[in-house]
Formats: C-alpha cells, sequence, structure tokens
C-alpha cells in the first residue's frame, strides 16, 4: 500500500509543492502529561525558497495509506523553524496545541471542601475549555478538604495522579484522568492490546532491557491530625526483599489519604523494570497509552504486560511508513 500524509496550516491545505520537498514527517503520541510533538523535514532551495512558516501556526496532519482511509494525528501548535543553507534543508516542529495553552500554566491559590475528585476536575476542565474524561473508581473518591497551593493546573493534576496511581493527559480537547496501565484513549474508549509477533518486527530494531530498581521495604505517608495538632505518619508494605524505607514528604489532610497515596507508591515502586522498543509497518491504530505484548519473539519477553509509552508515525520519502514502538512495564 501507498502511505499518504494531508498537512494543514491554520486550516488550509499545505500546496503540492509541500509533498514534492517533503523528506520526512514524524508525529509521536505520548502517554502521560508528555506534549505530543510533529516533525516534518523538508528541501529548500533556489530558486524557489519556501516560505518559512508562522510562528505560533496551527498544523493539523493526516497520515495513512492510499484507499485505506486515514487518521487524523492531532492538531500542533509551531514552535521552532530551522533550517541550514549550501546545501539548504528546513526543519519545522511543534507540540501538541492542547498543552500548548498558557491558562493551564497559570499558578493559582485555591481550596475545595467536600468534592469528590471528579467533580474538582470536571471543574478544571471546564475552565481549559476541555471535556473530562475520568474513570469512576477514581473520580468517585471524596476529599473532605483539597488544596490547590501556589501550583499550575498542570502540576497539581500531575499532583493528584500520582497520588491516586492515575494517568492525566490532555488530548483532543479532552482531559483524561484514569487508572494506570487501563489502555484509555482521550475519548476515555478502551485501546486494544497491540500484540507484536515476529511476522510484524522490522529486522533489527526490536530491543528490551531488564534494569534493576531500588527496593524500599516500607513507604511512609504523612498526614496532620487537627484535633492534637500534630503531624502523624501512616506506613504500608512494599518489597519484602527491600530494607530501605521511602517517605513521602506532602503531608495529607486525612489518614485516609495519606494511605491511598502510600498504597499507590508502594504499587509503582514494585513495578517490574523492563523497558523494550521495536519498529512495524506503518500502523495508526497503534496509540500511546495501549497494552502492549510480545508474542513469540522471546522466551521471557513473550507475553509481560507493557503499555506502549510513546509511538511515533514517520513517514520517510525513502523508507516509507513505519511506526516506532517504545514501551515499559505496566504500572
Amino acid at each position: 500500500m501507498q502511505p499518504r500524509a494531508i498537512v494543514t496550516v491554520d486550516g488550509q491545505p499545505v500546496a503540492g509543492a509541500f509533498y514534492e520537498r517533503l523528506i520526512s514527517l514524524a508525529v509521536a503520541d505520548r502517554d502521560g502529561a508528555r506534549a505530543d510533538t510533529v516533525s516534518m523535514e523538508l528541501a529548500d532551495g533556489p530558486p524557489a525558497f519556501l516560505a518559512l512558516p508562522r510562528r505560533g501556526a496551527l498544523v493539523r496532519v493526516q497520515l495513512g495509506y492510499v484507499g485505506a482511509g486515514l487518521r487524523d494525528m492531532g492538531g500542533f501548535t509551531v514552535d521552532q523553524v530551522s533550517g541550514g543553507c549550501l546545501p539548504y534543508s528546513m526543519t519545522i516542529t511543534g507540540r501538541s496545541a492542547d498543552l500548548r495553552a498558557g491558562k493551564m500554566k497559570e499558578r493559582k491559590e485555591r481550596h475545595w471542601d467536600h468534592k469528590t475528585l471528579g467533580d474538582i476536575i470536571e471543574e478544571i476542565a471546564g475552565e481549559n475549555g476541555l471535556t473530562p474524561v475520568v474513570s469512576g473508581k477514581i473520580g468517585s473518591h471524596v476529599y473532605d478538604w483539597l488544596g490547590q497551593q501556589d501550583e499550575s493546573d498542570m502540576h497539581f493534576l500531575q499532583r493528584l495522579a500520582e497520588r491516586h496511581n492515575a494517568l492525566f493527559t490532555v488530548k483532543e480537547g479532552r482531559l483524561v484522568f484514569v487508572e494506570k496501565g487501563a489502555g484509555a484513549a482521550a475519548s476515555g474508549q478502551a485501546l486494544a492490546t497491540v500484540i507484536i509477533t515476529p511476522e510484524r518486527v522490522i529486522t533489527g530494531t526490536c530491543r528490551y532491557q531488564f534494569a534493576d530498581r531500588a527496593k524500599y521495604r516500607k513507604v511512609v505517608a504523612y498526614y496532620q491530625d487537627r484535633d492534637e495538632a500534630k503531624r502523624k505518619e501512616i506506613g504500608v508494605d512494599a518489597d519484602p526483599d527491600g530494607e530501605a524505607t521511602y517517605r513521602i514528604p506532602e503531608p495529607f489532610a486525612s489518614p485516609a489519604e495519606a494511605d491511598k497515596a502510600a498504597q499507590a507508591k508502594a504499587r509503582e515502586l514494585m513495578r517490574g523494570g523492563l523497558t523494550a522498543s521495536v519498529s512495524v509497518p506503518g500502523d495508526t491504530s497503534i496509540r500511546a497509552g495501549a497494552p502492549l505484548k510480545f508474542a513469540r519473539v522471546r522466551a521471557g519477553l513473550d507475553d509481560e504486560d507493557l503499555i506502549i509509552d510513546t509511538a511515533t508515525h514517520r513517514l520517510d520519502k525513502s523508507k516509507g511508513y513505519v511506526t516506532e514502538i517504545s514501551g515499559k512495564s505496566k504500572k
């Protein structure tokens, strides 16, 4: 099949000369709150130099195959234009438009009383013009008191995600807050498991690494006892082979919140240390956050539960369309 890309800038399709000069186009779809990115490399030079794109321009990319449909890879704000002269070249890069919004980076001071996590996330999403997608189990947690103290919405939500062993991301106009490893798309729908078999692997691209990790026997969290006006601690068991104690410095408002945070940190510290990467023929259905498994590739690697950390869709004039996958142990 013949790969195809459609690019628009500020809502207008680019001219045919753009595709004639396009050397490579890469869209990196990332898990979590890290921004997705686009990078386009083009041939430049006389007699007709390419127009320098406006920084801040909104670029949308569709990618796929001729006759097989295209997938919208998202919107990106151009943040850098670079190039070379003699020989001439141009590279345009951008970050996901959703995470460039300055409002989410403003520091705020406020608090909520007797609100569910779902209510809080819905309020923040509404303030930023986003649609909330929250898993019911996480969203139903009730906070007697929760403060956002001189921190941005981005930092605050990331802190809450760590506390609840959750994944926070902003994509496609949605603020997503779901359990880690749930494999949910921005719509909240479950993502299908990506199965990597020997037939799919591009020769020479499969790599894996099992790394050791720090071992903690116990995780301790603190909360402020208002009746006794003193700080108290709650500890939970982690790795029985560990010796050290991991202490969460942030104080919590209640024993229940401290216990939840300690349990989440213990699960995170206990996760395996496996990372893997592989390239396969271009497949737009492969998304960051999707569950990943290897089958019939290698004993010890097969059937390990991983999550796709980054899926880079790369269209190259000489090599065609390839999807580069990096995965990590499911948390």
